[in-house]
């Protein structure tokens, strides 16, 4: 594994400027890339479309819908109840049901989902980086690690990180846009490492 430092920029002229200043700071053109993150979402890593089932702060959306879509049924029915005793028709109770569990699962979802927390995040549960142009340097050599950092933020670099990957003839190979950026140095957050030593293991069995 390798240490990685990256830092992201909402366009491509910083990126591009970083790309210019590394050669003078002493980086080989085999050390550093420049990528672009799409929006959240938008990766197709995921089998049916998208990038997983759900994300981390909606991963307990559904079930909420399902219990918002029951209460609001019994609810709509009552109602339609009510109507059909004053209209006398049947379709009044059959409307009242089906508006019902509309509204209902659509609350009920909207009452479980939330702002991701990267503390939590999953490979399956993600919360996903902000679109932009990255640049991602290897600093394996002494005090390299200082000076790409400093590049990156003189630059106007955001969520710069210093963090472990694979890198192979200058590309990061194993960087996944699902994984948040870490919140110190080292590996991204503690849930991403488990999930995936899970799938791992899973996978060897």
């Amino acid at each position: 594994m390798s240490i990685i430092v990256a830092g992201r920029f909402d366009d491509s002229a910083g990126a591009e400027a970083v790309l210019r200043a590394l050669p003078s700071e002493g980086f080989q053109r085999s050390e550093f890339q420049s990528f672009f993150v799409t929006p959240p979402g938008q990766h197709a890593m995921y089998p049916v479309g998208g990038d997983a089932h759900s994300d981390e702060g909606a991963r307990h959306a559904g079930a909420g819908a399902i219990k918002g879509a029951a209460a609001g049924a019994a609810i709509g029915m009552a109602a339609g109840i009510a109507a059909f005793l004053i209209l006398d028709q049947l379709i009044a109770v059959l409307a009242g049901i089906g508006l019902g569990a509309y509204v209902g699962s659509l609350v009920g979802a909207l009452s479980k989902t939330r702002s991701g927390n990267p503390g939590r995040a999953t490979i399956r549960h993600p919360v996903e980086r902000p679109s932009g142009h990255m640049v991602a340097i290897r600093v394996e050599r002494p005090e390299s690690e200082s000076r790409a950092v400093e590049t990156l933020r003189r630059h106007g670099a955001k969520d710069v990180e210093v963090t472990e990957g694979n890198w192979q003839a200058g590309d990061w190979k194993d960087f996944d846009p699902r994984t948040p950026a870490p919140t110190e140095r080292g590996v991204p957050t503690p849930s991403v490492v488990a999930d995936i030593t899970t799938e791992t293991h899973d996978k060897r069995r």
